[in-house]
């Protein structure tokens, strides 16, 4: 009797996509393209972490391709929803010292 083919097993190394996942976005902070205090609006999506294992958990045996581009897709989204409700900490206290009216000063309209 023949003996098969060793079963190969592909697999996608989720730590590996994270991994590059962090080496990009701190390479854009330090080229100034995203604010440092990222971070801290960036961790609020840590369950994403247990998405991605257990989506590679129960699809990555069949089609680790697509399980890759889903992994990639969902960091990005993560990534663009966490720079699209950053708030530097600089610009909420601009905002907020300019729409305050003072008492001590003339208002434009003269009242």
């Amino acid at each position: 009797m023949g003996e098969g083919k060793p079963s190969r097993k592909h697999y996608v190394s989720i730590w590996g996509i994270i991994l590059v996942f962090v080496g990009a976005v701190l390479l854009l902070q330090n080229f100034d393209v995203l604010p440092w205090g990222l971070w801290g609006t960036l961790w609020r999506f840590w369950p994403v972490l247990l998405i991605i294992i257990g989506l590679n958990m129960v699809v990555g045996r069949h089609k680790p391709w697509l399980v890759a581009i889903i992994i990639l897709a969902v960091l990005g989204a993560c990534l663009g929803l966490a720079v699209w409700q950053y708030r530097s900490p600089l610009s909420m206290e601009a905002t907020s010292t300019y729409s305050e009216l003072r008492g001590d000063r003339p208002s434009a309209l003269g009242w």
